[in-house]
């Protein structure tokens, strides 16, 4: 073990030789721990990181320095002007959510929390995807050099994004479940499928923020939500997409007039507070459950349930659609469509970074209608009923 010092503020040191630089000054790495046995183990450690051939010292070089490097290097490459310019978008992102990080400091964790993230703020898949292939090639350019591992290979793909197929609009007579149950996430429901909001933007959205005279709502913070599921408060900046002012429906206004404001948050927990991942969840689960009693098909086991003595409720299985937070968002856009509102103005209200996500969504919506037409011609042409919609 190199010679162990002690320091005036208490702390344990030791300096490592790491060799001689290209101009032959000796170069050493120091290593800081409150006991020795924290020094020694971090020692080891970096000796291991040197008979690997690492460069210990360039670890130290901020992440942005690295991003950059790796995106002057794909300038090189034979890429379209269109797609490197979502290269630059993706850097541009990484750099702000990873500010202060050093190149050996990025971990998986740090990773996994900036894509939960985006794909909570409802990007494309795509989209997504195109930020995970940057920071996997940014790290990867690192890998042998001063890290020993990719952090980003060691992201769980289930961990984020979602399959564009289990996005949906809710079904009239879905929407109408929502407004026919009273329950304590009914409010939440209503909101969101006529407003479009996120649910961290719901979850942070006060009072203050609604004009139901001028029929507006403003977003401007959002909550986000670390890997413990403990929501953080974050100011959305002018620059961003998410910040606007929604304008929403009467029917919308008059619902929100008669809720009640014991609290300063529009959307709170049972104990006043702002809503946890945990309450979010018990919540869904409890409205879910609900529904599903009150608008699901009994199947044979639940019949048996039902009969039983047993005291306290019967678990009853599932048999309505497990409806999400985003399919009521959803359903808000395909609102928009149907009532005829551009893509240009859509896009604003829902709050996308681009057009052609809101691009995408009434595209789809056009396939779907002009199918439906032309399933009502053949009705038509074979002498049967046409119902309007």
């Amino acid at each position: 073990m190199a010679r162990l010092k002690k320091r005036a503020d208490g702390r344990y040191c030791c300096q490592v030789y790491l060799g001689r630089d290209e101009a032959g000054k000796k170069q050493y790495k120091s290593v800081y721990g409150k006991t020795p046995a924290e020094v020694k183990e971090k020692e080891t450690a970096l000796r291991l990181q040197l008979g690997r051939g690492l460069d210990v010292l360039s670890q130290r070089d901020s992440f942005s320095q690295w991003a950059d490097d790796w995106l002057r290097l794909k300038e090189r490459e034979n890429i379209s002007p269109r797609q490197m310019d979502n290269y630059r978008r993706a850097v541009k992102r990484w750099k702000e959510e990873l500010e202060g990080y050093e190149i050996g400091q990025v971990r998986a964790d740090d990773i996994e929390r900036v894509l939960v993230a985006l794909s909570d703020q409802g990007l494309a898949q795509r989209t997504i995807n195109l930020y995970r292939s940057a920071i996997r090639q940014i790290m990867r350019r690192a890998v042998g050099r001063v890290i020993p591992a990719n952090p980003a290979e060691q992201v769980e793909l289930a961990a984020v994004g979602r399959k564009e197929e289990q996005r949906r609009a809710l079904t009239p007579e879905e929407q109408q479940w929502i407004w026919d149950t009273p329950h304590r996430a009914q409010p939440v429901a209503v909101i969101m499928m006529l407003s479009g909001l996120r649910r961290g933007e719901l979850a942070a959205l006060t009072w203050n923020d609604v004009d139901l005279k001028g029929r507006t709502i403003t977003v401007n913070k959002t909550m986000e939500y670390d890997s413990n599921g403990v929501p953080t408060p974050k100011h959305v900046t002018k620059s961003a997409a998410g910040m606007r002012t929604v304008d929403i429906p009467q029917r919308l206004a008059d619902y929100m007039a008669e809720l009640p404001r014991d609290n300063l948050l529009v959307i709170s927990s049972a104990h006043g507070s702002v809503m946890t991942e945990s309450a979010w969840a018990k919540l869904w689960r409890s409205y879910m459950r609900v529904l599903n009693e009150k608008y699901g098909t009994r199947t044979p086991a639940d019949l048996e349930r039902m009969k039983s003595s047993k005291p306290g409720p019967k678990k009853l299985d599932m048999t309505i659609p497990r409806i999400t937070m985003h399919w009521l968002r959803h359903t808000f856009c395909t609102l928009l469509y149907l009532a005829g509102v551009d893509v240009v103005q859509a896009c604003a209200q829902m709050g996308h970074a681009d057009v052609s996500t809101t691009l995408r969504i009434y595209t789809h919506l056009d396939a779907v209608h002009k199918r439906k037409s032309v399933d009502k011609l053949d009705l038509y042409l074979a002498g049967r009923k046409v119902e309007n919609e």
